[in-house]
């Protein structure tokens, strides 16, 4: 006897938000659920939050006058098998849009609350976002964290790296004597087709102009598509649906081998700065990934790395490089290795800075910038281990002279 073909109204797919509240998608209707309907269907709310520990979807079908329900597995096939079919099964992931303010940024990166959720919508809207700042602030490293925590796949491309933009973005002509010429696609190629997918453009302001020219049509809004020759009849690769582009770009003088990027190019994105971490963050941050690190020590490098920083922006700036954030990181890794505070700026810190110029030059400044904050943890321990040798003296004073 064969089974009865089930009428699905609803499949609902749910997961806990940072705050371990049920956020809920009807992902064959395209609809989330509201706090208003949990309100009026708390059997329903019971059974999503037994599908989220399940990792399975709940369906809702028909059974006479009433609802009947049924989980999952979370596939498409097996969705296929029971003839469900998804509206646009590309977009399940949607579901994040109903609550990207309240999914959680990542414990080990600092990132504005606003940046980091205007980050997530353009990712899952699809849009192309060029996060601009200097080297070493995250730009990088919060594209990986934000399509982490979507849940989307980062496939990277240096073009600052590419010295033949065409064979990167498009590919190359081979040629077999066994089967004659072929054409070998690159990843690019075959990456842009990969629905909601997240494709990191590093170092766009490095790339080269024909790169630029390439992408131009890939980018655009409108047509999203790859021509693979110059040619009016060449074959074209369209862009799948919920792909997100993201640039990374240095700019300041300071970078000699970046580009003035194209206007049109540029208009092709929405931009996101990103900024170099305050004083309290960047403490926090080294804190959290290095709890093992003395506080006073962690507090001096954060002293050193702001005045340096305070000295580049001023008017007449006696230096002219600043420290990143992720040389800040990598000094904090040597203090937990071992290393002191001293040695540890020595070997990545005073390199930066130029020695021409003797006593004036800018890493004689950088250097007095460090011994100003050695100096007074010195002072401070001389203090504290005098104080404490007048303790044990007293102590021991006072002891022998209850034994006369």
């Amino acid at each position: 006897m064969s089974k009865v073909k089930r009428e699905y109204t609803q499949v609902i797919k749910g997961k806990y938000d940072s705050k371990g509240a049920i956020k809920a998608m009807d992902i064959l209707n395209n609809i989330p659920l509201t706090v208003e309907y949990f309100k009026t269907r708390p059997d329903v709310q019971q059974r999503i939050e037994k599908s989220i520990n399940s990792k399975e979807y709940l369906a809702v079908y028909k059974r006479g006058t009433r609802s009947g329900f049924e989980y999952i597995p979370r596939d498409e096939g097996a969705l296929i098998i029971r003839g469900i079919k998804i509206k646009d099964m590309n977009k399940t992931q949607e579901e994040n849009i109903i609550s990207w303010d309240s999914i959680p940024k990542p414990n080990d990166f600092y990132i504005d609350d606003l940046k980091w959720k205007y980050l997530l919508r353009n990712i899952i809207r699809g849009k192309n976002i060029m996060m601009t700042g200097p080297s070493g602030c995250g730009k990088t490293d919060v594209t990986f964290k934000a399509a982490e925590a979507l849940d989307r796949e980062v496939i990277y491309f240096n073009l600052g790296a590419t010295q033949d933009p065409r064979s990167t973005l498009i590919g190359n002509t081979h040629y077999s004597k066994d089967t004659g010429t072929y054409f070998s696609e690159s990843l690019f190629v075959s990456a842009i087709q990969k629905p909601n997918t997240v494709i990191l453009l590093d170092e766009l302001s490095r790339a080269h102009p024909e790169a630029w020219n390439i992408l131009m049509t890939v980018l655009d809004p409108i047509q999203r598509y790859l021509r693979l020759d110059e040619k009016s009849t060449s074959p074209t690769i369209k862009v799948a649906e919920g792909v997100s582009f993201i640039a990374t770009a240095n700019i300041g003088s300071e970078y000699t081998a970046t580009r003035v990027i194209d206007r049109a190019l540029l208009d092709r994105f929405t931009l996101l700065e990103m900024d170099i971490l305050g004083y309290e963050d960047e403490y926090k941050l080294l804190a959290d990934k290095y709890p093992n690190i003395e506080q006073d020590t962690l507090l001096q490098l954060c002293d050193i790395i702001k005045d340096i920083r305070k000295e580049v922006k001023s008017d007449m700036p006696r230096i002219s490089t600043s420290i990143s954030t992720r040389a800040t990181l990598e000094i904090a890794e040597l203090l937990e290795d071992n290393f002191t505070l001293e040695q540890a700026v020595e070997v990545l810190v005073y390199p930066l800075f130029s020695d021409e110029g003797g006593n004036d030059s800018e890493r004689t400044y950088a250097r007095q910038v460090v011994q100003k904050y050695l100096v007074k943890n010195t002072s401070k321990k001389l203090y504290e281990s005098t104080k404490a040798e007048k303790i044990v003296e007293d102590l021991q004073n006072t002891i022998r002279e209850i034994g006369e």
